[in-house]
């Protein structure tokens, strides 16, 4: 989240109802902007379908391809981004910039690179079209660069255009799906997918646009200077990747199960359960803008001045000190922001049996929504702490907390689809989600405890540098200009 943090302080200290809301729009834009653009492109078409009457079938397969690139973009990406996420971070702290736009496009040509390879598997001797093979193929790498570019957004600080952006793609998305429907051109659920590769492909080039502008080109090339991220923080990658899988592993469990509605002979999804469960988790958007907040005027504060007390020479009083104000900063904004969250989340439980039947559930899903609730407030809990052990860089404790998510998620989810039945749809995740919360909760209990047996023992004495495979292939891509951030940070 850099960059986000010093323009939501100015924007606190001005002390005024328009600041406040500005700062929590900019939260929400920065930590749910992608996926409320997604969700309001493909609702705006889905009603521009039911104007024009177009068939179950024809908007069952818009859906089930938007679904699939949703969901598998974000399971390829998520241990890279990630791991980028670390790597840009470091060339920000030692204000390293002449890479920056290089490790955006190689991350990108990584993740093209397999996300083809993966949907050429996919898509291999299915009966679709190959105009609506290469129309699923094409927005599935737009998401596949737009959650890379994601990772660099916070930086580049240009909110107010990142918001109109945001909006521009929406508008673009919806209108050409408008004149596509009218013109009959392509078939309806061509046309659908059509529009979001424009809309996603318009966002794709404007945040290209403001990276490059804000970071420049890349002056020497370097395009692969992450690489041998990848290798010293591969628990990173593996804890963002079970994150990730374990999210979605429910929903994959149970398509395979009597819910399962196989489109087109190429797609199988579950939207009596999908549509309960996108509702459920569209509950956590004040959750993620909230800690956004949260964390980056009150609880960095305190952060910064702990290790600034311990890497300037600060007496054992200072270090004492700042270490009790870390700590009692940590509990007391994780509560208020948990608290906060479950009052929306009742809301959302009281609410819920209208916004369902607007939306045209029927019975038996909606009963599962008030578990698929809690289980969604698990999850957004469990996410937070995921996050706040990021921040300590306690990486076995983070790979441990993402693998129990996973592990959970599979097991209750087998159980439920092979044992327990359909009654028990959204019970399992439920459970899955409350074991996760449990463990990632007591690991940042027994951190907060022996934070300064972590800080001052736990690390290694002497720095090591990654010499792997991939340190090897990224020193000879850079032409053996490769920079060491770590090391530049010790001698800054």
């Amino acid at each position: 989240m850099a960059g986000v943090g010093f323009e939501l302080k100015k924007l606190f200290r001005a002390r005024t109802a328009a600041g406040h809301i500005k700062a929590y729009t900019y939260s929400t834009i920065i930590t749910s902007g992608p996926f409320l653009l997604l969700t309001g492109m493909v609702l705006g078409i889905q009603l521009l379908f039911a104007i024009a009457g177009v068939s179950s079938d024809e908007s069952g397969l818009f859906v089930a391809s938007v679904v699939y690139a949703f969901v598998f973009s974000q399971i390829l990406s998520s241990g890279f981004t990630m791991v980028l996420t670390r790597y840009l971070a470091d060339c920000l702290s030692v204000e390293y910039y002449e890479d920056v736009t290089g490790s955006l496009f190689g991350m990108c040509a990584i993740l093209m690179a397999l996300g083809s390879a993966v949907a050429v598997a996919f898509y291999w001797g299915t009966p679709l079209g190959a105009f609506t093979e290469a129309l699923a193929y094409t927005f599935f790498l737009e998401l596949l660069v737009i959650w890379v570019e994601s990772v660099y957004l916070t930086a580049v600080k240009k909110f107010k255009r990142l918001i109109v952006g945001f909006a521009a793609g929406a508008v673009l998305a919806v209108a050409s799906a408008f004149v596509l429907l009218a013109t009959h051109w392509v078939s309806a659920a061509d046309a659908g997918l059509l529009a979001v590769v424009i809309g996603m492909g318009f966002l794709d080039a404007v945040f290209l646009y403001h990276i490059t502008h804000h970071f420049g080109l890349p002056k020497y090339g370097n395009c692969f200077a992450f690489l041998p991220y990848l290798e010293k923080h591969w628990r990173l990658f593996v804890a963002s990747a079970a994150y990730t899988v374990g999210l979605f592993a429910p929903n994959i469990i149970i398509w395979q199960g009597p819910w399962g509605v196989d489109v087109a002979g190429t797609y199988v999804y579950a939207p009596q359960y999908d549509v309960v469960t996108f509702y459920a988790f569209l509950s956590l958007l004040p959750l993620m803008a909230l800690f956004v907040v949260a964390t980056e005027t009150r609880f960095y504060e305190k952060y910064a001045a702990y290790f600034d007390a311990i890497t300037r020479r600060g007496n054992l009083r200072e270090i004492e000190d700042a270490r009790q104000d870390l700590t009692y900063t940590l509990w007391f904004e994780l509560r208020q922001v948990v608290e906060f969250q479950m009052l929306f989340t009742l809301v959302f439980l009281a609410l819920g049996s209208y916004l369902l039947t607007f939306a045209g559930v029927d019975f038996n899903a909606s009963n599962m929504y008030g578990v698929l609730l809690f289980a969604a407030f698990f999850t957004g809990v469990y996410q937070i702490i995921f996050i706040l052990l990021t921040y300590f860089d306690i990486q076995q404790d983070v790979m441990r907390a993402g693998l129990v998510f996973l592990l959970g998620n599979i097991v209750f989810g087998l159980l439920g689809l092979y044992v327990l039945g359909v009654t028990s749809y959204g019970f399992t995740f439920f459970l899955a989600a409350g074991l996760a919360l449990f463990c990632a909760w007591s690991e940042l209990t027994h951190f907060a405890r022996r934070i300064d047996y972590c800080v001052y023992c736990a690390q290694p004495v002497f720095y090591r540098a990654p010499h792997g495979i991939l340190t090897r292939l990224a020193t000879k891509l850079c032409g053996g200009q490769l920079v060491d951030l770590e090391q530049l940070a010790e001698r800054k």
